[in-house]
């Protein structure tokens, strides 16, 4: 089949009738109707947009339909508009906490420096005791703003705290990690060494330690993979694929050569998820003496995923071009996160 013929743009003539039906809309449509228009203003050419995106500010201050007010925010996100920074950030207190969730997610997105204080004085009246989607998502949203940095003293007393719900201690752990917060190096090496601890919390503790590259965690975390294979059978099998699979990345992140010879030893785990991030890793560090034991994998390994890792690793060393995205961090949900898989 031929291929489609090239888009043809529109005239001024045209552009300004769409843009004088999408100002309408907006202002007389349907809740449905006006949501769809926003779906309209993502894609019109932007260097015609300034008056709808003049008019979206404006009705971003006034709007009542909470459900509007949300698909607004989402709106002035995707389109990078930070000069609503004022209007966003009041949306922090809005009741409703969908609209005050999604004005933090705004913030976030758009980089507004001038978030971070309200978004610690936010945190300062949470209750770290509690799990808490509202908690995580503060702490997540500074550790990506510039200047969240500012939150780490606060942070670290209530990492501290032993009493605080672990999956909000482990979301400050990986804040630490994120923000490059070396005091907190001590802190994260009592976690994550310490067999008591919720695994999450233990396993981002690890993740942090390889973003600081420290030094004194480094023959520690060289311990806990000799641990583990000593321990195999013994320790719940989630747990020790979860601890296997951060402990190998927070050395590769490290950048230690010797991690290598041990990137071999998983590569051939029984644990088809830690062959899978074992070989993603030796793709990530293009090291050609990987290649054989790819080829293998490639074509032999029982698992169809580790095959297909294996041809990307051997792709990447060879400097052939990847289409894909590369692994994904841990400090992001991911379905291929032991921790995160249900």
């Amino acid at each position: 089949m031929p291929a489609n013929p090239a888009k043809k743009e529109l005239t001024k003539e045209q552009l300004d009738k769409k843009k004088d039906v999408l100002s309408k809309v907006l202002k007389y449509g349907t809740s449905q109707e006006r949501k769809q228009a926003l779906f309209e203003l993502l894609k019109f050419p932007k260097e015609h947009s300034k008056e709808l995106h003049i008019q979206l500010a404006e009705m971003l201050k006034v709007e009542k339909d909470l459900g509007m007010k949300v698909v607004m925010l989402r709106t002035v996100s995707e389109l990078g508009l930070s000069e609503n920074k004022a209007t966003i950030i009041s949306l922090f207190e809005d009741p409703n906490e969908d609209v005050s969730k999604q004005a933090v997610s705004t913030a976030k997105k758009l980089k507004l420096t001038e978030a971070v204080s309200p978004l610690i004085e936010k945190l300062k009246k949470e209750d770290f005791a509690k799990n808490s989607n509202a908690t995580t998502l503060y702490i997540n949203a500074l550790a990506e703003l510039p200047g969240g940095k500012d939150a780490s003293g606060f942070l670290e007393t209530k990492f501290k705290e032993k009493f605080n719900h672990p999956d909000m201690r482990a979301q400050i752990a990986l804040y630490f990690g994120t923000v490059g917060n070396t005091n907190a190096d001590s802190i994260l090496q009592e976690a994550a060494f310490d067999e008591s601890q919720p695994i999450t919390l233990r396993c981002y503790a690890i993740n942090s330690l390889g973003k600081l590259k420290s030094a004194s965690a480094k023959p520690k975390l060289f311990e806990l993979l000799d641990s583990l294979k000593k321990t195999a059978g013994k320790l719940d099998a989630k747990k020790a694929q979860s601890l296997k699979i951060y402990t190998i990345g927070a050395l590769v992140v490290m950048g230690d050569k010797e991690i290598f010879q041990e990137l071999n030893e998983f590569a051939r785990d029984d644990d088809a998820m830690v062959r899978l991030r074992a070989i993603e890793h030796m793709g990530n560090m293009k090291d050609p003496a990987a290649l054989e034991l790819l080829e293998y994998k490639k074509d032999r390994d029982p698992s169809p995923k580790v095959q297909k890792a294996a041809k990307k690793a051997i792709d990447q060393i060879q400097g052939k071009e990847i289409k894909e995205e590369l692994a994904p961090d841990p400090n992001e949900a991911q379905e291929k996160d032991p921790l995160n898989e249900k």
